[in-house]
């Protein structure tokens, strides 16, 4: 039940507020962990899995034309 004014300003009071948390979040260094893992280092071993099966699926593509030429089409008979 606010004004549109009250509203634009409770918006930007906790834009604001976020934006101080992550910037003190960025500075205190954490100790990880084994199991523990930042967003940046999932994302990072995500990249890294779906570079290695675009290889392989590049890979396997590339084989295609070379098994596409040792099927013989058969020749067709007209009775």
């Amino acid at each position: 039940m606010k004004t549109p004014e009250e509203a634009m300003e409770l918006i930007e009071n906790m834009v604001t507020s976020d934006h101080t948390i992550l910037r003190d979040r960025a500075h205190i260094p954490t100790k990880r962990s084994l199991l523990e893992l930042s967003s940046q280092d999932v994302l990072l071993a995500q990249n890294k899995l779906l570079s290695k099966q675009l290889e392989a699926l590049t890979e396997t593509l590339s084989k295609l034309p070379t098994q596409l030429n040792f099927v013989q089409p058969l020749p067709s008979t007209i009775l």
